[in-house]
């Protein structure tokens, strides 16, 4: 009964009880990056990479520091436990109740699982492959890895992410990859926070503050993918946090994180992607990658512009479904249209660029579009979904008119 994947702190066999915690592996890069004022987790870490080495009294120090600063935390007591075992050799009383405690210890040692994989990854000079372009209204992005249990909130400089900060995360009690209402998963997608909803008005089981996102989106609906009310929120007053996988499919922050979060959130605005074991890569080849879809998008812009339907509708995929109407019908649709247009002038602005988390070759882009004929005027706010075909083009398989984003 152990947390981590790790090999004994010693060469010799820990003592009863002990042993769950004493083969915890916390990577030396952990350790190097805690800051001489801990965070909760940073001490916790500290704890359990002190217990790792053997040095039980100052793994002892760090978990009451811990305590001290957050009663309410049953991970951090569940590891005093163990480290006291360590010391005296008698089996704690926690595993003496194992079988009636089994679920809760099992979560507890889920969450320390997830929190030392979470922390272990520290990414240097790379950023989430699907954060290509942020627009200019997007001040901060949200990007939730399910498999690492991990919130990274990015900022926007000058439409390139820059990693501000990262937080442990609950997700839903069966994982992810939403397809039902009712299946208690949590959605993979690129979304948009719709609201922000106050504390005083919510359960107390939602925390302080809590941020619908709009799933279903278009591709959800495309997909047929049901339910609905998937929220960014806080815990109940009486927890300090909640483990990995314990929700009805929302993504659940411990409280103090997620009011550090709050005052970033824009509603109508802020993108959460939530991906499952997303890739990360250097800044060089982020630029490559957003290079080809910026042309992409531009080279649709253009051909639309110059009045040949038919350069405008090669940029369509054949299963294409959009504003009701799939490929044939929205072929019929542009060719009537275009017969009566003249001096056709697309601009675009507000562009962001993301790639779809659990999609391949898929990336969503949303903008404002401003357009201008002989007998029309108009502004807009769109999304598209382009995903690269077997001869390596993009092609647009949804589009649609976005209320937010």
């Amino acid at each position: 009964m152990i947390i981590g994947m790790g090999v004994p702190i010693a060469s010799t066999a820990p003592a009863p009880g002990g042993e769950r915690l004493a083969m915890v592996d916390i990577p030396a890069e952990t350790a190097r990056v805690l800051q001489p004022m801990p965070t909760p987790e940073e001490l916790l870490l500290r704890s359990l990479q002190s217990l790792r080495a053997g040095n039980t009294d100052l793994a002892l120090t760090h978990v009451d520091r811990l305590i001290d600063q957050k009663p309410t935390f049953r991970l951090a007591h569940l590891v005093r436990g163990d480290i006291l075992a360590s010391v005296s050799g008698r089996m704690p009383s926690i595993i003496e109740a194992d079988k009636k405690y089994r679920p809760d210890i099992d979560n507890m040692i889920a969450e320390a699982r997830q929190r030392i994989i979470g922390t272990s990854f520290k990414p240097t000079d790379t950023v989430p492959a699907a954060l290509l372009q942020l627009a200019d209204h997007h001040r901060h992005v949200v990007f939730i890895d399910t498999d690492l249990s991990r919130l990274y909130l990015f900022a926007n400089q000058d439409g390139i992410p820059e990693l501000v900060a990262d937080y442990y995360i609950s997700v839903g009690k069966n994982g992810s990859r939403k397809r039902r209402k009712g299946d208690k998963k949590t959605p993979l997608g690129v979304y948009f926070v719709t609201e922000r909803l106050r504390g005083e008005d919510l359960p107390d089981r939602y925390g302080p503050v809590a941020f619908p996102v709009n799933y279903p989106n278009e591709w959800d609906s495309r997909h047929r993918r049901t339910g609905s009310g998937i929220w960014l929120h806080g815990v109940a007053s009486k927890s300090y946090s909640r483990p990995p996988q314990d929700s009805d499919g929302c993504v659940a922050l411990i409280n103090e994180e997620i009011m550090k979060v709050s005052p970033l959130i824009e509603p109508g605005r802020t993108p959460v992607l939530i991906g499952s074991g997303e890739d990360w890569i250097d800044y060089s080849e982020l630029q490559q990658r957003r290079d080809e879809m910026r042309a992409a998008v531009e080279q649709w812009r253009m051909d639309w512009q110059s009045g040949d339907v038919d350069r405008y509708l090669s940029h369509y995929a054949e299963d294409f479904q959009g504003r009701g109407m799939d490929i044939d019908a929205w072929r019929a649709y542009k060719r009537r249209i275009a017969k009566h247009k003249k001096d056709v002038s697309v601009e675009l602005s507000h562009v962001s660029i993301y790639g779809y988390p659990d999609e391949r070759d898929m990336i969503v882009v949303t903008f404002r579009q401003h357009y201008e004929s002989n007998n029309f005027n108009g502004n807009a706010r769109k999304r598209q979904y382009w995903r690269k075909s077997v001869d390596g083009n993009w092609r647009i398989v949804t589009e649609t008119t976005a209320t937010i984003g």
